[in-house]
This record gives C-alpha cells, structure tokens and sequence, in this order.
C-alpha cells in the first residue's frame, strides 16, 4: 500500500515521515478523491552519463521522479485474482546511451520464493492453478482460506509495446499479455528466485515465446527484499537501429511516448500465471538531454550584459566630465 500523507497540523511530524516524498523532501500530493498519490501516466526516465548506478541512495536516483502506478487485480480471465494483495507500486526509471534501467518498489509483508520447480514452464500462461470464490462471510470466504494457497515466486513484470510506432490511433495492444501476431508486446519479467527472463506475448490465452538471446542483455542490478518491501532493478537495452529485431524487442527512443503495463505476483497469495495485480497503460518517456549550451549561454549572456552596463556607465560618466569614448 502506498504510504500517504495528509497536510494537517494536527498530525505530528513523526507520523508523515514514512509517506513517500519527491526529491526535494516535500510530500507527494494527494488525490483528495481516492486518499491516494496523485496519479501521473508519464513515467520519466532521465539521462546520465557513464554506468547507471545501482544504488538507491546515488544522487541520480535520488532526483529521478518517482512515479505511483495504480494496481488491481485481474480479474477478466480465469485464474482471478479476487484478493489483490499489491495495490500499489513506485517506479523511476534513469537511461544512458546503452540501456534503460527502472526501479520498481512495493511493499509485500512476505518474501515468497517457491520451494522446488514450478510444475509449469516459465512460458505457459495458461496454467491449473488454484482461484479464489469470491464468498463472503467467515466460513469458506476468501478471507479464511487466503494463507491456504501454494506459495509461489514473488515475481514483477514489465510490458512495453513492440511496435508502438506503428499502432493506429486510438488502437493500442492488449494490456493483457498483448493482441495478437500483429501487435505483439515485449515482457520483461524478474521473479524472487533470482531469475529474469524476456518474453514475446501475442495474446491473453497463449502461451509465452521465450526470447533466450535477449535474456543475455538482460541484467538486475538490484533484487532485496527489506523491511516489508521488495526493491528491484531491471536494466535492458534501449536498442538500436543496427542491431534491433522490430518484431521482438521495443526500441526505447528519447522523446517518445512507449505505451508501458505493469504487472506483479504475490507469492504467499497464489498468484502465478494470469492470477495477478496488473496496472492501467502508462507511458515510458525518455527525456532529452539538457544540451551543454544550456548552462553555457546564460553565463556568457550574464558576462556580456555586465561588460554593456559598465560600458554605459562608463561613458556616461564621461559625458559628465565632458569627455568621450
């Protein structure tokens, strides 16, 4: 759950320390509607230059906006997911000449990694596993049998759109594991045994193609489970135009609006497979980096205008004496 904060004099400061703040340490503002962040589609991702950090506390990070994404559960095809336990989680997202790296945190009261091999390949989707009914009341309610289940990985994903240049307005992907052959997705997916793999999906119903020479540039650099929340680093590729395969992989461009969804599993609750917290579509946008002249030209514009002022000074200081320049 998102950790919120009101601005009110009556709450004492050590009770909004734990509420997410931006760079500047103020308070993230608040939908007055929901009692929740403020929602942002844009997820930024800023330049640096050299090695992207893996650390949290670098001051890039530090300074990459954060962004709040929405959760619920899925609950349109079978398996659903009727007792969402991820409502929430933050993103950043920092970017060199090589690769896009995002940081995504959530918080998640039990680190879940599955005892054993999973009975299922990492690529099938369409996969046996137990749903909860949505009863209520105390016997036999979700409520009483949602520590009962399977535990399985702990797992997030990320899924961008493979050729998002060209998708006709207002058509977008599927944000369900994509449409079909002709607008596939890019999935991205780190689980909590260590493992991260890339997938091609074409469809809600259909299974996973597994992308075994991409997973080779894939890399996380960060993967902690701390104090009830995970921390997780994924860093990919942003692409070329050399060496780019269109139909497989998303090429990050700077400037433009990537269609980005978010999806993420709690193992203790049985989540595996389409039984998942899963976001709206947001957009992955690559800012541009501020050109050297930026800084530069306001100096020398600074330094120019002082010259001209004690140039007209000077000078009508002379006129004064009855001299000229």
């Amino acid at each position: 759950m998102a950790r919120r904060c009101r601005r009110s004099l009556t709450i004492p400061q050590w009770m909004s320390d734990g509420c997410e703040r931006d760079a500047e340490g103020k308070p993230l503002p608040i939908d007055p509607l929901s009692d929740k962040p403020k929602i942002n589609f844009v997820i930024p991702s800023d330049p640096v230059e050299g090695d992207i950090p893996a650390d949290i506390e670098h001051e890039a990070w530090q300074k990459a906006p954060k962004r709040y994404v929405a959760m619920g559960g899925q609950i349109t095809h079978k398996p659903r997911n009727f007792v969402n336990r991820i409502d929430d989680i933050w993103v950043r997202s920092l970017y060199n000449d090589k690769h896009i790296v995002y940081l995504l945190e959530w918080d998640d009261r039990t680190k879940s990694v599955a005892e054993g091999k999973l009975p299922w390949a990492p690529t099938q989707v369409n996969i046996d596993i137990k749903e909860q009914e949505p009863k209520t009341g105390e016997e036999g309610s979700i409520a009483a049998n949602q520590n009962k289940y399977e535990v399985y990985n702990d797992a997030i994903a990320i899924e961008t759109a493979v050729k998002w240049k060209e998708l006709p307005s207002p058509i977008k992907p599927r944000y369900l594991f994509g449409t079909n052959e002709q607008f596939p997705v890019d999935i991205v997916k780190w689980e909590a045994d260590g493992s991260v793999r890339a997938f091609l999906g074409t469809g809600w119903d259909k299974d996973f193609v597994e992308r075994d020479t991409y997973e080779e540039n894939l890399k996380v650099l960060k993967g902690e489970w701390k104090n009830g929340r995970w921390y997780v680093m994924i860093q990919r590729p942003v692409g070329n135009k050399k060496d780019q395969d269109y139909d497989e992989d998303t090429f990050f461009e700077v400037g433009q609006y990537i269609p980005t969804v978010f999806f993420a599993w709690d193992g203790h609750n049985g989540d595996a497979g389409r039984k998942m917290a899963v976001s709206a579509f947001y957009y992955t946008f690559m800012n541009p980096p501020i050109p050297q002249e930026t800084y530069i030209y306001p100096v020398v514009i600074a330094f120019g205008v002082v010259l001209l002022e004690g140039w007209i000074l000077t000078r009508r200081a002379n006129r004064k004496k009855g001299k000229t320049l």
